[in-house]
């Protein structure tokens, strides 16, 4: 037998002091007893809790302590989250002056004309897309090269800025002499980071959720679906 003990309110209280050994001086905290290696004493016993949420489990822990003065550092390590990317309103602007692309790809099943991936140019101003299809991922250059052309000769204005993630494909030593030729500054995203090309990534997703739609509607077989 461990000991003798007494249920009041739920919490079962212990009769011989002897039994509890340091436990029972425990029970009966005092300022002047409590520092502030006990206060990190339990809440590295507990998992790590806020100090706040401590405070409510052990008042006593708190006196004359004040829970925003306790930092842990293995908490900021263990319980960091990526800082959310909350949507920035419209801004006025004029057609081309911002372009948004991204590229999608591979396909497991190719085309009937063998191609695997697709690019996505969208006008920030308008939502226009246009959307290209190819077979290798070195050819993105010469196709936003053709893209550019077209809209400089049919809409007689110029693209300002091409936002894209940072895929190899958008720095290949070609694109990026062209874009420096032109004018053109060139906004990619952090690794890792689709947010910041959310109009591209968006797009991407429309044109599969489309795609997956009419597959489903025209009973498509399996063999054909990219997987």
């Amino acid at each position: 037998m461990i000991g003798i003990a007494r249920e009041k309110g739920g919490l079962y209280y212990f009769e011989n002091d002897e039994c509890m050994g340091k436990q029972a001086t425990m029970a009966e905290i005092t300022p002047s007893s409590v520092s502030n290696k006990d206060v990190l004493l339990w809440h590295y016993r507990l998992g790590h809790p806020n100090f706040h949420y401590l405070k409510r489990l052990f008042p006593g822990l708190f006196i004359n302590k004040d829970p925003k003065k306790f930092h842990c550092e293995i908490c900021q390590l263990a319980k960091h989250t990526r800082a959310s990317f909350p949507a920035k309103p419209y801004n006025e602007s004029s057609p081309f002056s911002l372009v948004h692309s991204d590229v999608w790809g591979p396909s497991r099943i190719r085309n009937i004309t063998g191609t695997r991936w697709f690019i996505t140019f969208i006008d920030d101003h308008t939502r226009v897309c246009w959307v290209y299809l190819f077979k290798e991922k070195s050819e993105v250059a010469k196709i936003f090269q053709s893209f550019h052309a077209m809209i400089k000769n049919q809409l007689q204005t110029t693209i300002k800025v091409l936002r894209t993630d940072n895929g190899t494909e958008y720095f290949k030593t070609f694109l990026g002499d062209f874009l420096a030729t032109n004018g053109i500054i060139h906004q990619s995203s952090c690794t890792d980071t689709p947010q910041q090309n959310g109009v591209a990534e968006r797009k991407n997703r429309h044109l599969l959720e489309v795609a997956r739609a009419l597959m489903f509607t025209m009973m498509v077989p399996k063999y054909l679906w990219r997987g």
